[in-house]
């Protein structure tokens, strides 16, 4: 199968008018939306028979396929919206005693350290340690110091969260090791691979961590609403959805999750779909040995173009389909990270969208900005340089 301008033409209504770099909200392959859009039909000529009989079969089906492809055991997987739908189950469903701690750390995705700040404020007593993760990193021994100095010195952390790819900064964490460490202290570990399913062959059951929650629609060619979460047997009987419906006593983990009233469980009927998809490009193998040499190519590509670096981290650590690139140093660059912490990030990225028509990352780590560089199967070497010349283009300096 052909990748690239051919593929997306072929395979995905993305307009052409447009070039497509930040994968944070997907994109649906041709054959996977016309999926979503016939079970839609079919649910809507009879939508009582479809929620009483036939969605919850449609429902198992998925969870099994999805187990199969990403090579673990379907009674321990079950399917949620959202990444941060998956991490809200968990947290809430933990007992917390004052003094208890949640381990975050810098890296960690926002709206997760709102939801443990949330956490802390409703139950009293229980505290949160954001952690630093020391940047330029020469080698992943480092993260791991880092995790046990903090964990020795906080002997109360119920819980860490961990990046598998980290969002911003598209670090990919040594997640095993941590997880080993963790346990040896005491530590839940709850691991936010938002980034991972598509994008790294996982290997949950011998992974080890407590909780694992990952996208499917960024990397795994699924509508949004769709992501996995595997929960470790030991903890099947106390988490729950976050919303309370008619199931949420029941004794079997995925029909706890998969019956939640009326609501539209669709994108996870897909992801049968999305597979056969991604198998039809050569599966995930062919699919991480093209993207990772685009996104090597294009790095340095856009690093002598910008007179820039990649983030200083092993190459070892870096995801296989994104990487952060420092923009060019001028003035009107750094107006924008004087400016910047994370707020000004979306409207540089919005300037370069409505004058270029580029949609890129643009990411605030070690007080600088840097393009969050990601590359799909629809992507090709023509939309990089694009990008090399809107971000040139916006952020020159006047005569």
């Amino acid at each position: 199968m052909e990748f690239g301008r051919s593929l997306m033409q072929r395979e995905y209504c993305l307009e052409e008018t447009s070039t497509h770099l930040n994968n944070a909200s997907g994109a649906v392959p041709k054959k996977v939306f016309d999926y979503q859009i016939s079970v839609m039909e079919e649910r809507e000529r009879n939508p009582e028979h479809w929620y009483r009989y036939v969605v919850n079969d449609r429902y198992m089906n998925a969870v099994a396929k999805v187990a199969e492809f990403i090579g673990c055991c379907k009674e321990n997987l079950v399917l949620v919206e959202t990444t941060t739908s998956g991490i809200n189950a968990v947290a809430k469903a933990m007992s917390w005693e004052a003094g208890d701690v949640i381990l975050c750390t810098d890296h960690t995705y926002g709206a997760n350290i709102n939801l443990v700040q949330h956490v802390a404020k409703e139950n009293k007593g229980l505290d949160v340690i954001q952690m630093h993760i020391p940047l330029p990193l020469e080698h992943e021994d480092e993260v791991i110091k880092a995790y046990t100095d903090v964990i020795e010195k906080s002997p109360k952390i119920k819980l860490a969260i961990i990046d598998h790819i980290s969002s911003a900064s598209a670090i990919m964490f040594p997640v095993k090791r941590l997880v080993d460490l963790c346990h040896e202290k005491g530590v839940v570990t709850l691991i936010d691979g938002a980034h991972c399913p598509g994008q790294v062959q996982l290997d949950l059951e011998n992974l080890g961590a407590d909780y694992y929650i990952g996208n499917l629609h960024k990397w795994m060619f699924c509508p949004r609403g769709c992501a996995l979460l595997w929960i470790h047997p030991s903890h099947h009987d106390t988490t729950h959805p976050i919303i309370t419906s008619a199931s949420i006593f029941h004794s079997n983990l995925q029909q706890r999750f998969s019956q939640q009233a009326t609501r539209d469980p669709i994108p996870y009927l897909t992801a049968p779909k999305a597979i056969e998809f991604c198998l039809s490009l050569g599966g995930l193998d062919a699919i991480v040995a093209r993207n990772s040499k685009l996104v090597k190519w294009a790095a340095s590509m856009l690093s002598e173009a910008w007179t820039s670096t990649c983030l200083p981290i092993p190459i070892s650590m870096r995801a296989p389909f994104m990487i952060l690139i420092g923009l060019p140093d001028t003035k009107v660059t750094r107006q924008y990270e004087l400016e910047a912490k994370e707020l000004k990030c979306p409207t540089l990225m919005k300037v370069i969208y409505e004058k270029h028509r580029v949609f890129t990352a643009i990411s605030h780590v070690m007080g600088k900005l840097w393009c969050r560089v990601s590359v799909q199967v629809h992507n090709c070497q023509e939309d990089y340089y694009k990008l090399r010349d809107a971000i040139l283009d916006v952020l020159k300096d006047e005569p």
